[in-house]
């Protein structure tokens, strides 16, 4: 595995930790209007920065350029989906943030709210990780040429 691909696996691996420790929480939520509102804090902040700053740049403005550059038929598709997704972590994100100070300003339905925009986040970075990991880590590999990989690199 290329180093550029191993950096932005091990980046998946925290993120996916993190997606299950959110949906962990959500559960606790839905079951008994509960959970650590300090570590959901947390977690969005670092989510709101990490990815956004550091992590999809390197998707973005490398990986993913090179691979339209080389063969936009095979890659286009994929890539434009997972940059959408990209584009609107903010408002996820957003929503999660608003959702949590709402359950800590005791306002009423907000653990059932936070406890729906949780886990429909935690859902969505998993499936938005796996279809990284499991597509287009694995066209990068059949399209890119080595010239490509040492700029990414």
């Amino acid at each position: 595995m290329r180093s550029s691909m191993r950096v932005l696996a091990k980046e998946h691996l925290a993120l996916r930790a993190l997606a299950r420790i959110i949906a962990l929480e959500a559960e606790l939520l839905s079951r008994d209007g509960r959970a650590d509102l300090d570590l959901l804090q947390d977690i969005a902040a670092y989510i709101s920065e990490f990815p956004n700053r550091i992590h999809h740049p390197k998707e973005d403005d490398f990986l993913f350029r090179h691979m339209r550059a080389r063969d936009s038929a095979r890659c286009a598709a994929i890539i434009d989906r997972l940059q959408s997704e990209h584009q609107k972590e903010d408002e996820s994100i957003a929503r999660f943030l608003v959702a949590l100070q709402a359950l800590r300003a005791g306002a009423p339905g907000a653990a059932e709210d936070l406890a729906e925009v949780a886990a429909g986040y935690a859902r969505h970075l998993l499936g938005h990780i796996e279809a990284e990991n499991s597509l287009v880590f694995p066209l990068a590999e059949e399209v890119l040429q080595d010239e490509d990989w040492v700029e990414i690199d």
